[in-house]
This record gives C-alpha cells, structure tokens and sequence, in this order.
C-alpha cells in the first residue's frame, strides 16, 4: 500500500514537474522585466530591459528631475556583461524635459546577466542598473 501511494504521487508530480520546466520557452524570467531605479542627486532613472526588441540589447530610459533634462545617454552609457565584457551604445532616441525619455540600444548581448553602467549624471559617477 505504502509502494502504491508513492508510484501515485510520483505519477502526478512528474508531469507538473516537467510541464513547468518546458512551458518557460522564450519567455524572459519576470526580473529581467522589472525596471531598476537610482534616485540619486535628485534625478530618478528608471531603465527598463526591452526582450522584445531583437536586432538589439534596448532599455527603456526614463529620467524625473526638477529642472529641464536633456541628456544622450549615447554618450555616457555602456553595458557589461558576465564576463565583464563591456559594449557601446548603438543609439539613443529621445526627449528631454523634467520627464524625459527615450531607448537606448546596445549590440545584442547573449548574457542573461549585465550591467547598464550610467555615467555622471546630476554630479553621481556612475549609476550602475543590475540584470
């Protein structure tokens, strides 16, 4: 009876077991979704990670500061792997303004794991955003 209950048990966790590790597919885990933030020196960056844009490595850059702002964050951003490699921005599209903002896309990047690294913005070195 007891060898019974647990070919029983097994025979239904096995398949919900498997289900979930194949349903994932192309699907990015929901953390790579979430924007990451840095308030610092009274200027708020939100970057956003886009999956959905595929010829390249984009995040949605929103800037909140109490003055006019109008940065390219072209030239002061870069992306840094796992493996500590680091990338140029492609390009940055964007509005300025006490709300700003715009896309900011890199070469595409294999890493499940990076860096956006921010530089010198509102008097902070680097703002550095984790994936």
């Amino acid at each position: 009876m007891r060898i019974s209950g647990i070919i029983i048990t097994l025979s239904i966790l096995a398949p919900v077991v498997i289900s979930g590790c194949i349903s994932g597919g192309d699907n990015p885990p929901a953390d790579l979704l979430e924007p990451r933030e840095n308030s610092e020196a009274n200027i708020k960056i939100s970057a956003t990670y886009l999956p959905d844009i595929t010829d390249a490595t984009a995040f949605e850059i929103k800037v909140t500061a109490h003055k006019d702002y109008d940065d390219d964050f072209k030239n002061n951003s870069y992306l840094r792997d796992s493996s500590g490699k680091i990338y140029q921005p492609l390009s940055y599209e964007g509005g300025g303004g006490h709300h700003a903002d715009g896309i900011l896309r890199f070469p595409k990047i294999d890493s499940k794991r990076f860096d956006l690294v921010i530089k010198d913005v509102g008097e902070v070195n680097e703002r550095v955003f984790k994936w």
